[in-house]
Formats: structure tokens, sequence, C-alpha cells
């Protein structure tokens, strides 16, 4: 079997890409976005003054919490994040189906790192801010409602079966949510696996997915590493979740 990688094969990149973006929550709404050299950011101002201040402040403070260049390995190469026009509207579609409040407009700022590729993985990070504790807690009962990984694996399956090419088939779609740190930094609130089994160019193709949920004060962070072919090793996870839980942990 000839290797695909997944950096070169757009069917691969679309099943990694919303991989990444449901398991993580789904990311920012496209509404006034601010681009960076690294990757993407959003803010969602509420008053002119004061809330402009407060969303500015606080999107600095999250690109220096997501994952940075010298996090990664050396040779891994950085690409700008591409923002989910959907996302908005999946994140409202996982809500209501997991029973929990849509958080989207409780966001101070958000911020996400560049997509990093090494091979066949490809690693990202975000971090998002929120207005009160409550709003977190909002948001992170997602993680703890024993509907979300059907909810996932629903929307998931959907938005593939939706966007892929003819000739692409899905044959199984699993995701596996699991609270508590497993063995990281006290502050990871959860972990999630993800696997997907596609059939491309007449090859079977399993997509996996390691994300770690994490918070600080009144932040919300994720770092997400997808892999084409095996599930990503438990040390390539290690030192990007411990980076950003540091960091996340400091405000």
């Amino acid at each position: 079997m000839v290797p695909i990688m997944w950096n070169r094969h757009p069917v691969l990149g679309c099943v990694v890409g919303l991989c990444v973006a449901l398991l993580a929550g789904c990311g920012s709404s496209p509404a006034k976005t601010a681009s960076t050299a690294g990757g993407g950011s959003t803010s969602s101002p509420s008053s002119p003054d004061t809330s402009r201040l407060e969303s500015s402040a606080s999107l600095l403070r999250l690109k220096e919490i997501v994952l940075q260049a010298a996090d990664l390995p050396a040779g891994t190469k950085g690409t700008a994040r591409r923002p989910d026009p959907n996302a908005a509207a999946s994140q409202a579609e996982l809500a209501k189906c997991a029973g929990v409040r849509n958080t989207d407009s409780d966001k101070i700022a958000e911020a996400h790192s560049e997509n990093y590729a090494l091979a066949n993985t490809t690693i990202s990070s975000s971090a998002t801010s929120y207005r009160s504790q409550s709003d977190l807690d909002a948001r992170l009962a997602l993680l703890r409602s024993t509907k979300a990984p059907s909810c996932f694996n629903e929307l998931l399956r959907k938005q593939l079966t939706t966007l892929l090419p003819a000739g692409t088939s899905i044959e199984s779609v699993s995701v596996k949510i699991t609270p508590g740190p497993a063995g990281g930094p006290a502050n990871v609130v959860a972990t999630a696996a993800g696997a997907i089994l596609v059939y491309v160019s007449g090859q079977k193709v399993p997509v996996y997915a390691s994300l770690a949920f994490i918070t600080g004060p009144l932040i919300e962070a994720r770092v997400e590493v997808v892999n084409i072919g095996a599930p990503p090793p438990a040390s390539a996870m290690t030192s990007l979740v411990v980076a950003v839980a540091t960091r996340a942990a400091k405000g």
C-alpha cells in the first residue's frame, strides 16, 4: 500500500479538519476575526470602550497560552489556521443535542495556534476566555454530558457525509470522552479520543485524534493531535499539554 500523506490529500485534509473542529467544541464563530502571524483569533466585544479593552487584553494573554513553534519538535511546519464558517452552527447543534447551554456568545476572546504538520500528524491548539465562572462551567458541561459522545459521533458523521466527495465512504466514527487529567496536569479537565475509518482512493484509512481540555482562570484551552494510520502516541501529547496547561494556569 502506498502511504497517503494527509497534507497532500484533500479528502484526508477535510477529515482531519472536521475531526479537530468538532471534537474541540467547534472552535470560534466567524464573527469579528483578527488574523495574526500565527493562527487566528476572535474577539467578541459587547460595549464600545470597556469591552474592547477587555477583549484586546484577553486576546494578548490567549495568544501566549496556545502552542508556540518552540513547543513543537524541530522540523514541524506551521500554517495559518483557516476559520470554519460552520463553527457557530455546529456548536449550537452540539449544545442542543447534549442538553447544555450554548456558550458561544459568552466568549470574551479566542486565539488559535498555527496548524503544525509533521509527516502524517497535525497538531493545533486554542484558548478561549469567558466573562464569568458560570460561563466556563456551562462550557465544560458539554464535556461532562453523558450524551456528548453520541452527539459528537452523529454530527461528525453527518458533516463528513455532506462534505466528502463521491467515491469516499465512512465505515465508522467513534468518540470517547474521559473526565479528569488522565495522568496529566491537574488543570486538564477531560481528554477525548476519536477514531474515523474512511475509504479513500480504494484504501481503508484510519484517522485518529487525541485532545486535552485545559482550564485556567476564566479560560478554557485545548490541545489537539490528529494522526493518520495509528493513534497518536501518548508521548506526542504529554509535552504539548504540559506546555499549554502551565501557561493557562497562570491566566
